[in-house]
């Protein structure tokens, strides 16, 4: 998926389009919410540039990447609440992974030339590059170190293996896998967004074993696999996680979440933490537990990482700064560091919880393009849809040019 910018939501949605997202948009509104957790001791970390990618490393060192035209990821040591080192990269960083040895491989590009950029440990820069298909890619590190390489233009796969420079074996997915994730016994599960399915792929098997169906139009996103097996997927358009029990070939449930899911995180304790795009939150599902409870972040939150005290960290693309949520199942957010001109939202108890945020700024929007002709409307008005309900709720005036995305 390649992200362009994205003047004017309006413009870019066929008259097909509207009315997909005229019904989705009932959905989603009438989805019900449990309003925001308060706020609990202030923490925060320091987000520059635009923050997009997020990982942790062995040492417990954390990645963020800027998604700038002129790439860099900013380093933050344990403890370190504002990066101390920058990592020079190419252009447009994206997704991240870190292996165990402390090898770090960033999503970037080189004019139309999409790339794997592969960090020696403690390096400065990008030090080797392994081209791809073109679009953005996301990356995931394996229990055994092999990295996958998700290939949405492509509806496939790549792995390559610990220490490798290129790739070993391709395998098949469904229509657009955007999210993959790895269980601990090597199974890999790909959500596929515009099939509504997740494909899924034995450890060191040349192709899947099977697909397990979610929902056609759901638009399956961010993908976990729990330390006990279960895969949990955020449906955009539902406003749900499905839940699929270990060597489950089936949803066995689904639990409601906030509105617009995109990320999913499996904490060590077996925590599930979800970023709801659109309304500023993340629900948290303690292990095994069969409902939600919703905590404030920033504005726009997408990917998250835990640290290695425990910790989640959050990406808020829009207001680009950083939300760390608490160890353990209760997932306290910490104090609020209010920005801009937009009023922090008051809670039950009459104090304020937006998070710990920092750096509040605007930026353009970008939005994903998929070249699977019969994936692209689907996703389009997927992403449109957030960018629409969104621009409704805090959009006016000389304002009405701006808009969000899903990423």
């Amino acid at each position: 998926m390649i992200h362009q910018p994205l003047r004017r939501a309006a413009g870019a949605v066929s008259s097909a389009g509207m009315a997909l997202l005229a019904g989705a948009t009932l959905v989603l509104a009438s989805a019900v919410v449990p309003p925001p957790a308060a706020a609990d001791d202030a923490k925060s970390l320091d987000a520059v540039g635009q923050p997009l990618g997020i990982a942790t490393g062995p040492d417990g060192t954390l990645y963020v990447s800027d998604d700038a035209y002129a790439g860099v990821v900013n380093a933050y040591a344990p403890g370190e609440t504002a990066p101390s080192r920058t990592i020079k990269t190419g252009r447009g960083p994206t997704s991240l992974a870190v292996t165990a040895d402390g090898t770090l491989y960033v999503s970037q590009s080189e004019g139309a030339q999409s790339q794997i950029g592969v960090v020696a440990p403690g390096a400065g820069e990008v030090s080797l590059v392994m081209k791809v298909s073109s679009g953005t890619h996301w990356l995931t590190v394996g229990p055994e170190g092999s990295l996958y390489v998700v290939n949405p233009d492509e509806h496939s796969v790549s792995v390559v293996k610990p220490g490798d420079a290129w790739v070993q074996r391709t395998i098949q997915a469904g229509p657009s896998p955007v999210r993959l994730a790895v269980a601990q016994d090597g199974t890999a599960y790909a959500a596929n967004e515009a099939a509504g399915t997740v494909t899924v792929i034995a450890a060191g098997a040349p192709w899947p074993s099977h697909t397990i169906d979610v929902q056609v139009g759901a638009h399956p996103h961010g993908i976990a696999v729990a330390p006990d097996g279960t895969v949990y997927v955020a449906n955009i358009m539902t406003a749900d996680v499905a839940v699929i029990e270990p060597g489950g070939t089936t949803v066995a449930r689904r639990i409601p979440v906030g509105q617009a899911p995109q990320e999913v995180l499996a904490a060590a304790d077996g925590t599930v933490y979800v970023t709801n795009s659109m309304d500023d939150t993340v629900s948290v599902i303690p292990a095994g537990a069969a409902a939600a409870h919703t905590v404030a972040a920033g504005d726009d939150p997408g990917r998250m990482a835990q640290r290695a005290a425990g910790s989640v960290v959050v990406v808020n693309r829009r207001s680009r700064s950083l939300t760390v949520l608490d160890a353990g199942p209760a997932g306290a957010v910490a104090a609020p560091a209010t920005g801009g001109d937009e009023p922090a939202e008051a809670t039950a108890d009459g104090g304020v919880s937006d998070g710990a945020v920092v750096a509040k700024a605007s930026f353009d929007v970008r939005v994903a393009a998929v070249a699977a002709v019969a994936g692209v409307g689907l996703l389009a008005s997927a992403a449109l849809l957030v960018v629409v309900l969104r621009r409704r709720r805090r959009i006016s005036g000389a304002d009405a040019a701006e808009a969000w995305a899903l990423d």
